[in-house]
């Protein structure tokens, strides 16, 4: 906008000089009406300096804050990453609360120490991808593929992650309190030592999975298929075992496990159960 007044406050300049220029005539007094329009033009201009400071300061009085541009665009830039092949990208220690990331391919990319508090990763998917000590607290992943992932040391309380598939990922050390993982893939997996109270695993197909040390307080196995899984020193105090299918699975060594509890689960000859707590063959 300055440029352009600048280009007619020149036009102006040679025109008025051109009008004054009367031949014969050194002392030409006639008055110039674009002389008188070109001075009328330049004064909002000089005040122009003016005007933006003052305005600027009443408006810092007043409280009222005018939107960044530059604030604008980091906005853009970090409202997501979705839909895209972030393959060996790394993202370690970044925070990205909220950051979407759904639909996104993410093999071997790097999350490691990340704050992720509210995270999509709905629909994504990705092989190796590290989110170890990442910090992932009511993230969404629900449908996300991420066999192999290492999510040892995150916490992912209150999670979605319904539908999605963490055959043979890591989950040792990891809080997973209060997540949902119903209808979801684990086989393979390692939830060593996780804190899983209150977590849904509602119709998950979780066989050969070490639940070794982790606390199942209050978990729902409901309908959960959990073959030659093992329960070593896991709490299973209050654990909801409905229709959940035991076969080969070790429960020798599980914690306030009760046969109340595995009334209305399924075992065969290959389940082994601790000292005085039976179970129907089914």
């Amino acid at each position: 906008m300055k440029l352009v007044a600048l280009v007619i406050l020149l036009m102006i300049a040679v025109m008025s000089l051109v009008t004054t220029i009367t031949p014969g005539s050194k002392t030409y007094k006639k008055p110039n009406p674009v002389v008188d329009l070109g001075k009328e033009i330049a004064k909002p201009l000089t005040q122009a300096d003016h005007i933006g400071p003052e305005l600027s300061s009443a408006l810092e009085r007043t409280g009222i804050k005018l939107p960044s541009l530059s604030g604008s665009k980091n906005a853009a830039k970090n409202a997501g990453r979705s839909m895209q092949d972030l393959t060996g990208e790394t993202f370690a220690n970044l925070d990205l609360p909220n950051m979407n990331f759904a639909g996104s391919t993410l093999s071997a990319t790097q999350f490691n120490g990340a704050l992720l508090d509210g995270i999509s990763l709905e629909g994504a998917s990705g092989e190796a991808t590290n989110f170890k000590g990442a910090r992932m607290a009511k993230a969404n992943l629900n449908a996300a593929m991420f066999p192999g992932a290492d999510f040892s040391g995150a916490e992912l309380r209150e999670a979605k992650a319904r539908a999605a598939d963490f055959s043979e990922a890591l989950f040792v050390d990891a809080d997973i309190s209060f997540t949902s993982l119903a209808g979801s893939t684990l086989n393979g997996a390692d939830l060593r030592a996780a804190y899983s109270a209150g977590a849904s695993f509602v119709d998950v197909e979780a066989k050969k999975v070490r639940f070794e040390g982790a606390n199942l307080t209050g978990v729902r196995f409901t309908n959960a298929l959990l073959h030659k899984s093992t329960f070593a020193g896991a709490d299973m105090k209050a654990a909801d075992l409905t229709g959940a299918e035991l076969y080969g699975a070790d429960l020798s060594a599980a914690v306030n496990l009760t046969t109340e509890q595995l009334a209305s689960a399924c075992v065969d000859g290959d389940t082994k159960l601790p000292p005085n707590v039976t179970a129907p063959r089914c």
